[in-house]
């Protein structure tokens, strides 16, 4: 059921809802506090008591300190790779300036010991000559192998004796 109505109401005054009647409930300020149960502990507990929280203390300290040395740990490697990258990068650089060197020289060489300069050299300032053909004298080496000795006598391998014997 809607009301359409604009009419204050007096909270105050029932007014015949289906709420129930309110109870004479006691105020909760006016309550009072549970009163805390307090429990009595001997020094020997409380020693106990004291060791281990100290001894969940010094095992944090521990672990926390042992995260932070991994932590520098990681760092200080990360720093010797950035170094040894920058030392690479630097031998690489020195690499290419020597091949680029080798490279010229090895062009240079080249042109220095080209075969028409090596001729040119050899005919003009050594004042040698190509060889000409009558200058040339051959070896025949068809003929065995024999030794021939200074008083006449040849001396033949054992090979050339067993043959002449047969």
């Amino acid at each position: 059921m809607a009301y359409n109505r604009t009419e204050a109401v007096d909270m105050r005054r029932p007014q015949g809802s289906a709420a129930p009647a309110r109870r004479n409930i006691p105020n909760t300020r006016a309550r009072m506090a549970p009163k805390p149960h307090v429990v009595t502990k001997t020094k020997k507990q409380l020693r106990a008591e004291e060791f281990r929280s100290t001894k969940k203390a010094t095992k944090a300290l521990v672990i926390c300190s042992i995260f932070f040395l991994l932590i520098g740990f990681q760092i200080y490697n990360q720093v010797q790779v950035d170094e040894l990258d920058r030392q690479l990068d630097s031998i690489n650089q020195q690499i290419e300036v020597v091949d680029s060197e080798n490279t010229r020289l090895n062009m240079e060489l080249d042109s220095i010991i080209s075969l028409d300069k090596v001729d040119d050299y050899a005919q003009n300032v050594l004042g040698m000559v190509k060889v000409e053909n009558y200058q040339v004298s051959y070896i025949d080496l068809s003929g065995g192998d024999a030794i021939t000795k200074s008083g006449g006598k040849i001396q033949r391998s054992l090979w050339e004796t067993i043959k002449m014997v047969f």
